[in-house]
């Protein structure tokens, strides 16, 4: 039994007991009433009960246009009360970002490769902004409703595992504590202008880095007309199978994401991932996911080389807005 536990439960037994030297009013199945202390805040309070300061504004909700001063009641929820995060105004969306290469030089001419510079303002707003970048892995828990994910949630990933990512990209997102998802196709690795197997490993260390699988070849994944059922089926296997074994054996860690080559899919493909209990599959269709969206077809938004910082908060969806009454 952890010590937090112990302190639950002697707070349902005894009246007047502090929980992180607050006074704990109330509680039911669902809230805990707390009185807050001297200079809380919501972040706080949600490190000590929810053990996550990220989940601040999750608080926030239940707690609108409060002012936090010595003495305030807070209601603080003990468990997902809302798991399809919709509302009266709309739903929550998360956006997933989808980044390919990095330069240091000062101007990028390839759509596909973000300037040193354009990212680190990125990352800067999204600091700024509040935003709070979260896993993968949260946003599987968020499908499953197991889960309450900040109200700003979004996910970077990285696809193919150019070198660029160690070099340029990785060094800013450790600047700022952001964690990330880097897709790799195993035949790539090493070659070229790629990630070495000593750089992953070197990645692979800090949990703030995802090594997910991008499929072996990187060959598009769609059926082609030229191929049998029976040759198409034993394609997807390998090209699913042969870099889920490889980075299992070098990360010593479950691959459960898989990232589409192109962001091609198929039926097919969709049932091998879920046989191989892969949690997620995701897409290059852009827009933000809902709670309800299919975990095997999540949407990801590019950002190019040419976007403005304009053109990036734009991509930033984390509220639809509908009308639900």
């Amino acid at each position: 039994m952890t010590s937090r536990l112990a302190i639950l439960i002697l707070c349902i037994l005894l009246s007047g007991c502090t929980i992180s030297n607050r006074k704990l009013i109330a509680q039911s199945d669902h809230f805990w009433i707390v009185e807050t202390r001297h200079n809380d805040s919501f972040p706080a309070l949600a490190q000590d009960y929810l053990d996550d300061p990220a989940l601040a504004s999750v608080i926030a909700r239940y707690n609108p246009g409060q002012s936090l001063q010595t003495g305030t009641l807070v209601a603080i929820p003990r468990k997902n009360l809302n798991p399809a995060a919709v509302y009266t105004q709309g739903v929550q969306v998360v956006p997933i970002l989808c980044y390919h290469q990095f330069t240091q030089k000062d101007k990028s001419t390839n759509s596909m490769v973000v300037t040193a510079r354009a990212f680190e303002k990125q990352m800067a707003y999204l600091k700024e902004h509040g935003y709070q970048v979260v896993t993968l892995d949260d946003v599987a828990d968020f499908l499953n409703g197991e889960k309450n994910l900040p109200d700003k949630a979004v996910v970077i990933t990285i696809d193919d595992g150019y070198a660029s990512y160690y070099q340029v990209a990785y060094p800013i997102l450790k600047k700022y504590g952001y964690p990330s998802t880097l897709f790799v196709y195993t035949d790539f690795v090493g070659i070229g202008r790629s990630l070495s197997w000593q750089q992953i490993n070197e990645l692979n260390e800090d949990p703030q880095v995802s090594i997910q699988s991008h499929s072996k070849s990187h060959s598009n994944l769609a059926a082609s007309q030229d191929e049998t059922t029976n040759d198409y089926l034993f394609r997807l296997t390998q090209e699913v199978e042969k870099p889920d074994q490889i980075l299992r054996h070098k990360t010593q860690k479950d691959i459960s994401h898989f990232a589409y080559p192109y962001g091609n899919s198929s039926p097919e493909l969709v049932k091998l991932l879920k046989d191989r209990d892969y949690q997620l599959a995701l897409t290059v269709r852009k827009g933000s996911n809902p709670s309800f969206a299919a975990p095997y077809l999540l949407r990801r938004t590019m950002i190019y080389g040419q976007d403005s910082l304009n053109g990036f908060s734009s991509k930033l969806e984390v509220f639809r807005q509908m009308n639900l009454k």
